[in-house]
């Protein structure tokens, strides 16, 4: 008996750093790229374009690694429900630590504001106004991230939880990027991107729908949680469809007609999830929901692309739905949710 309890210690302090195939499946590998798109369309909706790069590369950067460690700890608070449902990803099945995944997931948030203090030492003409509203807004998201990881994550909050965590790192980054980008030019009534924050508020009831269609995608799934996640997944879209209407302080030059293209091509893509979502609700099997989800998911790339399109051009626009290529590939191989 001694000797068993023995065994079981050792196999609590050793750390199985597993390889990293098992680390691109922790961290939704294909996920990486449509958040990258929202990078990338809250970038253009607080300044119009990607750039300097020296500010870009990292505040981006905090933004991924603040989802990594969402989507780590997110497996550590499920590891006893993957023993039971998903016995083969990395830590049920012992590749990879959960301690050690969970220290990772700590020093990747710790790392957030470090990283956004640095930027803001190196471009020496920031706004401080903006780049204390985008610290504030990492803090609140490593809260959030923390507080969706716990015993909150299996109440009625976990959705809306979720959502608000996509919105805060939505707006960690425009208003870093809008900081470098203006310094001290501008006041905050000439420079506030009102179409920024109504995004973030949009893509966080998006995710808040895609989350609560998802509760239980690997059981036969409740239809009233499946509509409820569905009408969610449509008010983002609404919401998306008339981020124009936001742009009342300052001089936007439209690629599209605002009133009819912009909204009809957010339509076409919300039809394609919204089908597909409306297909989980008719027949709720696992199989159908967890489709429905990953397209939701990997969509995100598409409205992304029509944001930017609209805001940037279509030299934007194609560059953002070239991220396809990759999260498809990756999707081919690692699981999205």
């Amino acid at each position: 008996m001694e000797g068993s309890k023995s065994r079981q210690l050792l196999e609590v302090d050793q750390l199985r750093w597993g390889r990293m195939a098992d680390w691109a499946q922790l961290v939704r590998l294909p996920n990486l790229f449509t958040l990258l798109s929202n990078c990338a369309a809250a970038t253009i909706l607080s300044v119009g374009a990607i750039g300097p790069w020296t500010a870009i590369v990292p505040i981006w950067m905090v933004s991924v690694l603040a989802y990594w460690a969402g989507m780590l700890l997110n497996d550590v608070a499920d590891i006893e429900e993957d023993k039971r449902h998903r016995p083969d990803r990395p830590l049920p099945s012992g590749r990879v630590s959960p301690a050690l995944a969970g220290h990772v997931a700590t020093g990747m948030l710790m790392l957030g504001p470090l990283i956004l203090l640095m930027v803001a030492a190196y471009h020496r003409t920031i706004d401080q106004l903006w780049m204390m509203i985008s610290i504030a807004a990492c803090l609140l998201l490593w809260i959030s991230i923390r507080l969706y990881n716990s015993p909150v994550k299996a109440t009625l909050l976990g959705p809306g939880l979720m959502g608000i965590c996509r919105a805060l790192n939505i707006a960690m980054v425009g208003f870093a990027v809008l900081a470098v980008h203006w310094g001290n030019e501008f006041s905050m009534a000439e420079s506030f991107p009102q179409s920024l924050v109504a995004y973030a508020v949009a893509m966080g009831v998006y995710i808040c729908g895609v989350t609560t269609y998802a509760r239980r995608e690997e059981q036969l799934s409740s239809s009233a949680t499946l509509v409820i996640g569905t009408m969610l997944q449509a008010a983002g879209l609404a919401m998306l469809a008339g981020l124009t209407f936001w742009e009342t302080g300052r001089q936007v030059h439209w690629f599209l007609d605002p009133r009819t293209y912009y909204p009809i091509l957010i339509g076409l893509v919300g039809l394609t999830v919204l089908n597909r979502a409306v297909s989980g609700v008719m027949r709720p099997v696992s199989r159908r929901v967890q489709l429905a989800v990953r397209h939701a998911l990997l969509s995100l790339i598409l409205l992304d692309a029509s944001v930017v399109l609209m805001w940037a051009g279509a030299w934007y626009g194609v560059a953002v739905v070239i991220l396809m290529l990759p999260a498809l590939l990756g999707a081919l191989k690692f699981r999205t949710t």
